[in-house]
Formats: structure tokens, C-alpha cells, sequence
């Protein structure tokens, strides 16, 4: 399971003409309709006391057990009340989906813009949905879960409009709802490509829908799938989606912050649901194939041992520990960064492992853009996990993500994968262990490496190959493995990518590596538990890191093994908590 890949390549008016299925309604959450607010005034901002207990204990107390879920009911496809009045949409399902994970009721609760925030902090709900955007700048008694849907503002024109392409826009007669998102992604957009922005405001989207057939302006900007339900509804001709994206708008499942068990159980539901391709069949009947690319789904990334984690909603803690002080504040304060995880040795012939290179490479560009000084804790490559949980280092680096230690750290950033590749003799016809069904089945590992030869004959298994007919060698010596695959006595050699794929490489006359990775594992930063400013921090400095281009050198230089991944960035500037996270 991958991250997604987000497109800026937009579906034309074809695309956007698709009907979305009915979803099936069920006798449950009967909402009372309320017109919706438009654009509202700035909240004035509050001082927000830390909450102290869990959402999770009033669910529990609740008679029946019950999960309370705020959401609009007017932003189909997300959720909106079908003929029967009951709410339906994909955010809607997804909710009605997790409560079923934890084995309760659902109800969902009709909010506006004027009244969710207030009534999450109340605990009238507990859990906030609809088009929450994940933003750096959210207000600071919001915390979010792992993304759900990556939405698009995008300009609709008429189809025989000489414009294709949102960069022909600049000075152009643009059609915006006055407050919109679609105004603000507009704005931002016309001024960071120093594009003169000639706005249209309309007070409603029909409004501006009228201008546009009027011929009034040339283009109208909004959310595509707003746009997609008043084109499909409304019966619109003659108009197409121009090619690129305004922005991209990542939407969250909101919750109070510092509510870390909540979150962590939410986090958790939405890798379960992808684990068992339960996400699959509510992307299938909301945004089918035809209306979103497959590779545009947003799924979560699938930590190790998670079916090892048997907690049910009575297991989770309720009591809220936060860290005494905030590594934010440390960073601010002009303490040093303390890593762990950096210092590996060098390997017996002497060369610094590809995570090792790539993971300081990370670090210190972090630490540059923070202009701070890192520190590295001696002795912290066998167990840097333990020594963050310990409260001896502020980051920890080359984490795999398990559900094991969850209560004891945070993980944050995914930044690479690694798992196990294959090699092969050069122009052998062996791409996967489905080619072994026929010739040599031999398969070469390294000596040191107990695990890697069972996870190879599973797999060997697993497309029909018969057990007792795979054999294996082991390698102390590396030079000797490669000669044994090019002379044909071994027909693949399989190991751990950061040593497999650097020895293909440098035997590249002699031997080939084959495309899969197998048995993948993410790799993460560790950040303490509950240091939510922190965790952003992180996050939100890889998500500048990549927007601009330097993970990718960094990649190329220190890690090459495949493509760098792509990454979901969160809206808000290059600056968070008062440390700058731009280049």
C-alpha cells in the first residue's frame, strides 16, 4: 500500500458529467435540515485550556456506546440527505465505517461553519468531519487524522474557450464565490506565479455558473466536485475542466488537540479499513474509476503488527499525558536537536549504509532550515526507539512504523520504503517468482539473514511454486553471491534492499535487479508522544522539503532506490510555531 499519487492532470467535461451512484440508505441518523451559511465572519480567537480526558470516555459512557460525528449535510459527494432523508456520501460511509470497526452506534450531527468548532470543544461531538482541511494554520485546539481524500480547486470554462490550461488564466475575467476557498486558492496562486488576478466576485456558485454561461467571465474557479455536483444536476452543456489545479486541499477527520488516544484509535480504524480493502468499495461507489483516477485515492499508509494489536474501545486510555515541555519550545529556546538513530559504523568493507547517508542527509537539512544544531545521542543506531521513549532525544530517525510501541512515541514524515528486492543474471527473463515455475529454483541469501529465505519461499508459495522444490544458499561473501547467480548456480539472489540493490548496482555487468520490492515497510520519523507542535513541525518541514524539490535531490544523492514518494502537503505558509520550515 502506497502513498497516493496525486494528478494535476484534471478530467475534462466528459469526466465531470459522470453520475455518482446512490449510496444505500439506512433507517438511522434522521437529520433536521439547516439552510447552510455561506461565508462567515472570522472566528474571534478564544484561549483554548488543554482538554485533560479522551473523547473516548464519554463514548464509552454513553447508553447505548455511541460514536457522535459532526458533518454538514450539504457538501455532496462528501454528505449530503437523500429522498429518504437519511445522510449519505463518502465521508458519511467512512464514518458509518469506523463506528462499525469499534463495534458501536453512529450518530451523525447535523454542523455549519458557524457552529462546528464550538461544538467540538463542548463535546456535543466528538469527531468533526466534511471537507476538514488539514492546514498548518488550523486553529490551535484542532488536531487531525491521517488524510482521507486530497481535493482540487480548479477552473471550469466553456468547451470551445481557447484556454486549456489554468497558466492562460492571468489577466483573464475569472469568476469566484466571494469568500470562497476558491477565491483564496486563486489569489494565492495568481500572486506566487506573479500572474495578474482580474476577479469576478458572485455572492452564489449559480451566480457565477450564469457569468460564465453569459460569457460574462472566462472562467469560473471553484471545488471540482462542487463544480461536478452543479454541472450534473443542473443539466450544464458546453463545458470543460481546464488542465491543472489551483491547489490541493487534503481533508482530515478533526478532533480536539493533545486527544492523542482518540486519534490513535481513529488512525488506527482507517489502516484497518485500508488493510482489508474496506476504503476500496466507498471510493468504488463515490468516485468511481471513470470520475477519479485510482491512483488520485488517498489511502493510508499501513503500519507493521497491526493485526498484532487486538485493542478494542474499552482498552484504549482515556487520561491525556502531554511531554512537560514541547520541542518546539527547546528549538526556540537555541537547544540543539538530539537525534537518535544517526552513527551507524561503516559496514565490513568499509561503506556507510544508503539510510545511514540518507537519514543524516534529512537531519541536517531539517536542522539547517530550523537554524538549529543537532546533537547526535552516541550509541543510539541498535535502539534509537527506546532512547526517544526515554526522553533522551527530541527525533528519532529510520523508524518503522509499528503499532507495538505506539503508546510509548509518535511516528511522522514517512520518507522511504524498505523491504526486500531481488537480482538476477543479466538478460535472464526472471522478473518475479512467478518465473520459477520452470528451471532452476534455487535462491541465494545472505548468511546473516535467517528471516529473508522464508519470506522468499512464502512468496515462491504464494503464486504455486511447491515447497519442497525451493532450495537455498547462503553468502557470507558478496562477490561470491554475484558469481553464483551469473554462472547459473543460483537463479535469484534475495536479500535486504539496502544491501541488495548497491551490490547489483556495482555487478551491474554481471547481474540485473529486478523491479518489486517486496514485503515493504515504511520508514518514519519518532517525535515524543503527544508533542503535537512538534510533529507538525516535522511533518509539515518534509512536506516544504519536497514542495520545493530538495527531498527528491536528497533522494537521488543518498537513497535512489526507486521513485521518492510522493507527499501529501498540508495548507499553511513556510513558517509554524515560529520556526521557519522553507528553504
Amino acid at each position: 500500500m502506497h502513498l497516493f499519487r496525486l494528478s494535476l492532470l484534471i478530467v475534462l467535461a466528459a469526466l465531470i458529467l459522470l453520475g455518482n451512484a446512490a449510496a444505500p440508505a439506512t433507517a438511522q441518523d434522521t437529520p433536521t435540515r439547516v439552510p447552510p451559511t455561506l461565508v462567515p465572519p472570522p472566528p474571534t480567537p478564544t484561549p483554548y485550556p488543554p482538554i485533560t480526558r479522551s473523547a473516548l470516555a464519554r463514548i464509552r459512557e454513553r447508553e447505548p456506546q455511541r460514536l457522535i460525528v459532526g458533518i454538514p449535510f450539504n457538501i455532496k459527494p462528501f454528505a449530503g440527505i437523500n429522498a429518504l432523508g437519511v445522510v449519505e456520501g463518502f465521508e458519511a460511509d467512512i464514518a458509518r465505517a469506523i463506528a462499525e470497526d469499534w463495534g458501536i452506534t453512529l450518530e451523525l450531527r447535523q454542523v455549519t461553519r458557524h457552529t462546528a468548532d464550538d461544538m467540538l470543544q463542548s463535546g456535543e461531538i466528538d469527531l468533526l468531519m466534511g471537507q476538514q482541511i488539514i492546514r498548518r494554520d488550523a486553529p490551535d485546539h484542532l488536531d487531525f487524522s491521517h488524510p482521507i481524500f486530497v481535493g482540487l480547486q480548479v477552473a471550469l470554462a466553456m468547451a470551445d474557450s481557447p484556454q486549456q490550461s489554468i497558466t492562460e488564466l492571468g489577466g483573464q475575467p475569472v469568476g469566484v464565490v466571494v469568500g470562497s476557498r476558491g477565491e483564496e486558492a486563486f489569489l494565492a496562486w495568481s500572486a506566487a506565479n506573479n500572474l495578474q488576478a482580474n476577479v469576478q466576485r458572485y455572492a452564489m456558485l449559480d451566480d457565477a455558473l450564469a457569468a460564465l454561461g453569459a460569457r460574462q467571465i472566462v472562467a469560473l474557479v471553484d471545488d471540482r466536485w462542487a463544480l461536478d455536483q452543479r454541472v450534473r444536476l443542473g443539466g450544464i452543456q458546453g463545458v470543460k475542466l481546464l488542465q491543472g489545479a489551483f491547489r490541493s486541499e487534503p481533508y482530515g477527520i478533526a478532533m480536539l488537540r493533545y486527544d492523542e488516544n482518540l486519534r490513535t484509535l481513529v488512525n488506527r480504524t482507517l489502516q484497518r479499513m485500508a488493510a482489508s480493502d474496506r476504503l476500496t468499495p466507498i471510493y468504488d461507489l463515490w468516485f468511481p474509476e471513470g470520475l477519479m483516477a485510482r491512483a488520485d485515492r488517498v489511502m493510508p499508509t499501513v503500519w507493521r503488527d497491526l493485526d498484532a494489536d487486538p485493542r478494542l474501545l474499552q482498552d484504549f486510555p482515556v487520561d491525556v499525558v502531554r511531554p512537560q515541555r514541547s520541542v518546539v519550545e527547546r528549538l526556540r529556546a537555541g537547544e540543539p536537536l538530539r537525534v537518535a538513530g544517526l552513527g551507524t559504523p561503516p559496514d565490513a568493507n568499509g561503506q556507510t549504509s544508503l539510510l545511514e547517508r540518507f537519514n543524516s542527509a534529512l537531519v541536517f537539512e531539517m536542522a539547517r532550515r530550523w537554524n538549529v544544531q543537532v546533537a547526535l545521542v552516541q550509541g543510539s543506531f541498535a535502539n534509537p526507539e527506546d532512547v526517544l521513549a526515554s526522553g533522551s532525544a527530541d527525533l528519532a530517525v529510520g523508524l518503522t512504523p509499528r503499532w507495538g510501541p505506539i503508546d510509548r512515541v509518535d511516528y511522522a514524515g514517512v520518507y522511504a520504503e524498505r523491504g526486500y528486492r531481488m537480482f538476477v543474471r543479466v538478460q535472464s527473463t526472471v522478473q518475479g517468482f512467478g518465473d520459477l515455475r520452470t528451471g532452476n529454483r534455487v535462491i541465494g541469501t545472505y548468511a546473516d539473514d535467517a528471516e529473508a529465505f522464508e519470506i522468499a519461499k512464502n512468496l515462491a508459495v504464494s503464486v504455486g511454486i511447491s515447497a519442497p522444490t525451493i532450495r537455498n544458499a547462503r553468502y557470507s561473501d558478496e562477490r561470491e553471491a554475484v558469481m553464483a547467480v551469473f554462472d547459473n548456480n543460483v537463479r535469484v539472489f534475495f536479500g535486504d534492499a539496502l544491501r541488495v540493490v548497491p551490490l547489483a548496482q556495482a555487478n551491474a555487468n554481471r547481474v540485473t535487479l529486478t523491479p518489486r520490492l517486496y514485503d515493504p515497510r515504511p520508514i518514519a520519523f519518532g517525535v515524543p508522544r503527544n508533542d503535537v507542535a512538534f510533529r507538525w513541525l516535522v511533518e509539515a518541514t518534509l512536506q516544504e522539503m519536497s514542495r520545493d524539490g530538495t527531498y527528491q535531490r536528497l533522494w537521488r544523492e543518498h537513497w535512489n532506490l526507486g521513485e521518492p514518494l510522493p507527499q501529501i502537503v498540508y495548507l499553511g505558509g513556510g513558517e509554524l510555531f515560529g520556526i521557519r520550515i522553507t528553504g
